[in-house]
């Protein structure tokens, strides 16, 4: 296969059992952007102990009770204090980018207000990312290191945390159980 045709914007990628990077152990990682340039994207199914809430109410922004039932996700080990917006609607903000049709990315801190005054229906508050320097994905994909699954918005926004892995290895008819730790080649 070309490297060079390979485009994950708007995929899903699922840690296969041989990938040597204990961080991403039962992840299910949401790619954003994915160029010649290098890839990044978010964890979505780790949510951590601290609420969308909560991080609002830091900022002194107004919190309702369903943002403080709400968790914001671990979204990778790079610049984890930094938070990220992934949401459904357009991009409207200061720094937003339109990933798929009717998911967006925004970076800048206008959209907090729109959080906490409840008018994004669908979102996501990611605290750090995931990224890969040019060619690095690829390489890694090429080895066999991740599955690659296409992304909905059921899965992505409206599926509960825990179920979000074994979602997407259901669309891609995989049985978990059954998967190997190594890789043979004839």
């Amino acid at each position: 296969m070309n490297q060079a045709l390979l485009k994950l914007n708007h995929h899903f990628l699922i840690p296969t059992p041989q990938l040597q990077d204990d961080r991403f152990v039962d992840t299910l990682v949401y790619i954003c952007r994915h160029t010649k340039e290098g890839a990044w994207g978010f964890v979505v199914n780790q949510p951590l102990p601290n609420s969308v809430g909560a991080l609002l109410a830091d900022l002194d922004l107004p919190v309702s009770q369903q943002m403080m039932n709400t968790p914001a996700v671990d979204g990778g080990p790079v610049r984890i204090e930094a938070g990220f917006v992934l949401h459904t609607g357009q991009p409207d903000f200061k720094s937003s980018f339109v990933i798929a049709e009717n998911v967006c990315l925004t970076t800048s801190k206008d959209i907090l207000q729109h959080l906490a005054f409840g008018e994004l229906s669908h979102y996501l508050l990611c605290m750090g990312h995931c990224s890969w320097s040019k060619g690095q994905l690829e390489a890694e994909v090429y080895a066999g290191d991740w599955y690659i699954c296409p992304a909905d918005l059921p899965t992505l926004f409206l599926t509960p945390f825990a179920d979000r892995l074994a979602a997407c290895y259901a669309k891609m008819g995989i049985k978990p159980e059954r998967l190997a730790a190594n890789l043979g080649y004839a």
